[in-house]
């Protein structure tokens, strides 16, 4: 990669863009990432035993769980791109790998399944699962579970070696069926030396042939909780994170910059209003964009590619930020982008970096 775009699009950069981002404006989506596989992967698998009734609706959270009594699962919106998992890694201390994502989907969609035929009224579920009073407000609000597992029981399966599924009921027939969806695992063998696991498998493997043509007796409608586009905290303030480091190493940082020449979404009734009197500033940058290149590099005497890197990452930017452009001041904020891109560039030129002193 050329000195100038890795300059503006290096990975520090990106990384502080991000973590100085609100979760909400993170522009992540289920599709397209690692989840959509992980997703695919599952549905596949339901298809596979059966499962057609059951059509669980997944949309991104701060975390992985299925809204209870529903078919609604979110998802942690960390899995969604490498650099969030990198510093959800980071700050946090914990990645999950595909594999995981995948057991995870698996697990949760064993919880929509139970919930969607309401298993937890059912005396065989409750004898097999030892449940006791309420199925819902007997669940643990911390994992101190861990403290009283027992690692020796061979009464759970134990798929990740967290004893996740001793944690409630609830969770020992997520991790149960999780196990027995998994296509070419032969449970049978794994777990014949554990007879209390066995017969939950069993068990989860006779309940779904009984039910996998009926209608599940709730409404699938999707039901949200805690939906990610309600976060309006930065992720650094999610994770927890200091940014001072990538600050430090961020030499392509602009949105500070990007934020005092534009203006953030205007507030109007309508979106024709809006387009009515703004236009998107990364548009505006493109209409203008080929014709400074060439005056600035004709003045500067930079090459062209110096500065198109730099309005390529004010155009990205300006998007990512959703930044407009009042049209009866077009005149005047060309004139200032102008300015602020030669002066970005002039400092190129003197001492190969876009900032001075290689800080911002």
């Amino acid at each position: 990669m050329r000195r100038s775009r890795d300059l503006l699009f290096n990975t520090d950069t990106q990384k502080l863009e991000l973590l100085l981002t609100p979760l909400n404006k993170l522009g992540v989506t289920v599709e397209g990432c690692e989840l959509t596989e992980a997703i695919r992967l599952t549905r596949a698998d339901m298809k596979r035993v059966g499962l057609n009734k059951l059509q669980p609706h997944f949309y991104l959270s701060t975390g992985y769980g299925t809204i209870t009594g529903s078919t609604s699962i979110a998802l942690g919106f960390y899995d969604c791109m490498p650099l969030l998992k990198d510093l959800n890694e980071e700050f946090r201390g914990f990645r999950y790998s595909y594999d995981d994502v995948v057991n995870i989907v698996r697990h949760e969609v064993g919880h929509a399944f139970s919930y969607a035929y309401k298993l937890y009224r059912r005396k065989d579920f409750r004898e097999m699962f030892n449940v006791r009073g309420n199925y819902f407000t007997t669940y643990p609000v911390t994992n101190r579970y861990v403290e009283r597992a027992n690692p020796w029981s061979r009464d759970y399966v134990n798929p990740n070696g967290d004893h996740y599924a001793q944690k409630h009921p609830d969770d020992d027939f997520a991790e149960t069926f999780s196990v027995w969806l998994q296509p070419d695992y032969n449970w049978r063998r794994v777990y014949r030396l554990y007879p209390g696991a066995l017969r939950k498998l069993e068990f989860v493997e006779q309940i779904v042939k009984e039910l996998r043509r009926a209608e599940p007796v709730i409404d699938q409608r999707p039901v949200l909780w805690e939906p990610l586009e309600e976060f309006k905290l930065p992720l650094a303030k999610f994770l927890g994170a200091r940014t001072s480091k990538y600050r430090r190493r961020a030499t392509g940082y602009i949105d500070r910059d990007l934020g005092e020449l534009f203006w953030k979404a205007p507030a109007v009734r309508s979106p024709r209003g809006r387009e009515r009197d703004y236009v998107r500033a990364d548009n505006f940058i493109r209409k203008h964009k080929r014709n400074i290149i060439q005056q600035i590099s004709r003045w500067v005497g930079t090459e062209h590619t110096v500065v198109k890197d730099l309005l390529d990452k004010c155009s990205t930017r300006a998007r990512a930020l959703d930044l407009w452009v009042r049209k009866e001041a077009r005149e005047q904020k060309l004139v200032e982008l102008t300015s602020f891109v030669s002066y970005r560039c002039a400092l190129f030129a003197l001492n190969d970096s876009y900032v001075n002193g290689h800080r911002k």
